[in-house]
């Protein structure tokens, strides 16, 4: 739909040299990204969860999350539709209240999206690693496949979309097939015992162990409302971002249950979460495993078939590198974005002239999480649990900020959105605050320093924008002015 933003001063003659981004995407491109981003939580990172949790805790946690994620889309949809924009949460927060609160959600989309990026980024290192040695997966092999991920897929973006899309359409297929080799796989080896086990629930920490949990299922689904922001690249985003995510849920929600289920039926529990090691000093560590079905795969009967497990391996990586892909769209969006809108240094919103690709955004994105893969060298607990739990809390921070932006913008500017409009349209979002505040809550009883590091990168990004950056924004938030879009404004 076309809105002519409150806050626009000058015609849209001024803006139309800012930089715009094509318009190829359509239902399946926003499903394969939703799916393709969001996918790679059911190949690592929701497992650390089960840790001193068990099976069930990790069940009760991720039905909560799915809850959460469901009506988390469809609000997102009513948002996306009457905004289609790349900048997503930073033009909802400018236009519902002010630059300070924009900035605010895009930087906590960045940190979401950055964080998760360099957490698969390692965890593809970790799948390539195994592959080369399934019985003793080589840290150096870890961080040199990782890295090399980083630089291949730097390449990919810089290429051009609808490259992308189509990439992402094909891995996302390939990722799905893997889940299913998977159940099979441990199917033959299904033991209901491990996941009934009695009492259901730890007994020294009873229902403790679901909230312990919610923090880890939150890695399930984190990262599909990177579909927000190709909204201003999607054909017709009243008809393809609602359709596209909500098949994407409904899709990932099927992938969550059965992937649990026969991980945590084929293997302990604990087991699937921490491996333990000698270093070189002849110490035992603890350390978190980065390839939790594959490791469940070797250790069924069925995986002493050399064929299997390395089948399997390689088609594991699908997942990986499609989610990779699609949190690499997301963090260099979101990038692109603030500096277009000039919250942060300018040049980070520039693109390349013919593929209208966001090559600054690329490059610094992807330099901070090559420099994440090497220092994982020396603390791959810290970096490795710490990122999949800073992405899930920066982006709780959002979605409840985001839901009292859409209440706002509902009352002041109705006009905005009567293309679509999310079903029970005010119970929905309010499920979606209460269910976000009560994630959040619960990471204040881990035992990581994960709110105090997200503190201090909040407090640097708002010193940098009350002191320098609030100074150059945009006088009119160019992302709302439809003519940078390339394409006319859909017909209803």
């Amino acid at each position: 739909m076309s809105a002519t933003p409150s806050d626009a001063t000058g015609p849209a003659e001024s803006t139309a040299a800012q930089p715009a981004l094509k318009k190829p995407l359509r239902t399946l491109d926003i499903w394969a990204l939703g799916v393709g981003a969001v996918i790679t939580g059911e190949y690592f990172g929701w497992n650390l969860g089960l840790k001193d949790n068990g099976a069930i805790a990790m069940l009760i946690a991720s039905l909560i999350v799915c809850l959460l994620y469901l009506t988390w889309v469809l609000a997102l949809s009513e948002l996306s539709v009457a905004m289609p924009f790349a900048g997503g949460p930073l033009d909802y927060g400018r236009r519902a209240a002010d630059p300070s609160l924009g900035f605010v959600m895009g930087w906590s989309m960045y940190l979401e999206c950055q964080f998760a990026t360099i957490a698969t980024a390692i965890a593809t290192g970790g799948y390539i690693a195994f592959l080369v040695n399934p019985d003793n997966p080589s840290p150096a092999v870890t961080t040199g496949a990782a890295l090399a991920t980083v630089a291949i897929f730097f390449l990919l973006h810089v290429w051009g979309v609808k490259e992308q899309s189509t990439a992402m359409v094909v891995m996302t297929y390939g990722a799905i097939l893997g889940l299913i080799i998977f159940w099979i796989a441990a199917s033959t080896s299904f033991s209901a015992e491990r996941i009934l086990t009695s009492p259901l629930l730890p007994k020294a920490k009873g229902w403790k162990a679901v909230l312990d949990a919610v923090p880890y299922a939150l890695w399930w689904l984190v990262i599909i409302e990177t579909v927000a922001l190709a909204a201003e690249e999607s054909h017709e985003p009243h008809r393809t971002i609602p359709r596209g995510l909500v098949w994407a849920q409904l899709t990932l929600i099927v992938l969550v249950v059965l992937t649990w289920l026969f991980a945590c039926g084929a293997m302990n529990a604990n087991d699937l979460a921490v491996t333990v090691r000698l270093d070189e000093s002849g110490k035992l560590v603890e350390e978190p495993v980065l390839y939790p079905l594959a490791k469940a795969i070797r250790s069924i009967p069925a995986g002493a078939s050399t064929l299997l497990v390395y089948s399997f391996g390689l088609i594991a990586l699908f997942g990986l590198v499609a989610s990779y892909h699609g949190m690499v769209f997301g963090t260099s969006r979101q990038l692109f974005a603030l500096g277009r809108a000039g919250y942060i240094p300018q040049w980070l919103g520039g693109v390349h002239a013919q593929r209208r690709t966001p090559v600054p955004a690329l490059i610094v994105s992807s330099l901070v999480t090559a420099g994440c893969v090497v220092a994982n060298i020396w603390f791959p607990a810290a970096i490795n649990d710490g990122a999949v739990l800073v992405s899930t809390l920066t982006a709780l921070i959002w979605y409840i900020l985001a839901i009292g932006c859409l209440f706002v913008l509902r009352r002041r500017e109705p006009g905005l959105f009567g293309s679509y409009r999310t079903p029970v349209y005010r119970m929905l979002p309010i499920t979606v605050v209460l269910l976000s505040a009560f994630a959040a809550y619960v990471y204040s009883g881990i035992n990581v320093k994960v709110i105090p590091l997200t503190a201090v990168m909040y407090a640097v990004a708002l010193s940098y924008f009350w002191f320098f950056g609030q100074h150059r924004v945009q006088s009119s938030s160019i992302e709302s002015q439809p003519s940078l879009a390339g394409d006319p404004a859909p017909s209803r």
